[in-house]
């Protein structure tokens, strides 16, 4: 897992938007397969994203096998306000 930087151009102004992505391998090779957006990690140092995509692996690693994916999104999400916190 990693965290790709995404941005956008609208109306003039640049939006920046960060994702969580996964390789995986498929019968045409790899792809790169979205977890979630994060949204905006500019507060943070970009030497810190490996760290926190290595601590939402670790909180997925945990979930359950046949959990839906709206649990596993609520555990990334409250992962993300806490590591947001001072």
């Amino acid at each position: 897992m990693y965290i790709r930087k995404s941005t956008r151009t609208y109306k003039g102004k640049t939006y920046t938007n960060h994702l969580l992505v996964e390789s995986v391998q498929t019968a045409k090779g790899p792809r790169q397969r979205t977890i979630c957006s994060l949204g905006s990690l500019e507060p943070a140092p970009v030497e810190d994203w490996l760290a926190l995509a290595h601590k939402l692996q670790s909180v997925l690693a945990d979930t359950k096998p046949g959990r839906s994916a709206h649990v596993v999104t609520k555990k990334i999400v409250s992962y993300r306000k806490q590591s947001l916190r001072p």
